[in-house]
């Protein structure tokens, strides 16, 4: 299993938006099938997407049947597949020229096949609130073919999921990693003891993919609850405070090093980890300062 860091910005980071929307409403498998037949949980975790950097796949969660499984996405071949509890393929569906209507049908098949019951597995009705909207949720056929930009869209989950992993370890906390489909963030909520206002810390640490605040991937440190915008800290690793509906540390994708020809690829991708890293443990620090102040 290879948990380095991959370079990322050879594709430019503004450049994602169209397979990053394409990633989203194929992720949405997992999650329908999550909401329909998993125990539900409070957090709605059931719904949430894992990364697993073996495979490096999104994967949900493990749903009872007579043969246990659960749905995965491969997103450079953007392939939706059924797994059985050791994680080996059963069965898998490209998505290339398919509908989501096909796609669904095909899962429900598999399903079926399993020993679970599909009948309750359905997709929302789209435009959904504070959703992207896009031409596959009204029948439009998958896109698979800007496989550079899936591969970029890739090595900046499984890059944040190695930082996010190593961040919470050395920080001795244990809080699970989720990767949620309704906004596609990877994110870890760290519950901090006590209350503020009567609310429960926390902090928030992730990455978003890209969304109506930055038009490229980025990642944020969200402090809760906390709504000062004055007079905030400086950050580390060029990062910046967001302040517009909410308040935030942020270092978006086009603030690290790009690689350029010259460059030794190992080098780059240690320069951009470690400022990724710089970024994330200052604004971490500060948050919980700016909380427990």
């Amino acid at each position: 299993m290879n948990n380095s860091w991959q370079t990322v910005g050879n594709f430019q980071p503004e450049k994602l938006t169209e397979s990053r929307l394409q990633l989203h409403y194929a992720v949405q498998f997992i999650a329908v099938t999550g909401a329909a037949l998993a125990e539900p949980l409070p957090d709605y975790s059931h719904t949430s997407l894992a990364w697993n950097p073996a495979l490096k796949m999104f994967t949900g969660v493990l749903i009872p049947a007579e043969k246990p499984f659960r749905v995965a996405v491969d997103p450079i071949a953007l392939t939706l597949i059924v797994l059985d509890q050791q994680n080996n393929t059963i069965a898998a569906f490209p998505l290339q020229g398919k509908t989501m209507g096909e796609a669904l049908n095909w899962l429900k098949e598999q399903i079926s096949k399993l020993g679970a019951n599909p009948d309750k597995i359905a997709l929302p009705s789209y435009p959904q609130e504070d959703f992207p909207d896009h031409p596959v949720a009204h029948g439009a056929a998958f896109d698979a073919t800007e496989q550079s930009a899936l591969q970029e869209l890739t090595n900046y989950y499984g890059n944040t999921n190695q930082i996010l992993q190593e961040l919470i370890a050395a920080n001795g906390e244990t809080f699970p990693i989720y990767t949620w489909p309704h906004h596609f963030d990877m994110a870890a909520l760290i519950l901090l003891p006590g209350t503020k206002n009567g609310e429960q810390m926390s902090i928030g640490i992730g990455l978003s993919p890209g969304d109506t605040n930055y038009e490229e991937p980025y990642w944020y440190v969200t402090p809760y609850p906390f709504s000062e915008t004055e007079n905030l800290p400086n950050l580390d690793g060029d990062g910046f405070w967001h302040t517009q509906h909410w308040v935030g540390a942020v270092l978006r994708a086009s603030q690290l090093a790009i690689p350029t020809k010259i460059d030794a690829d190992a080098e780059i991708a240690q320069n951009q980890k470690q400022q990724v890293e710089t970024f994330l443990n200052s604004a971490f620090k500060l948050s919980k300062t700016l909380l427990l102040s």
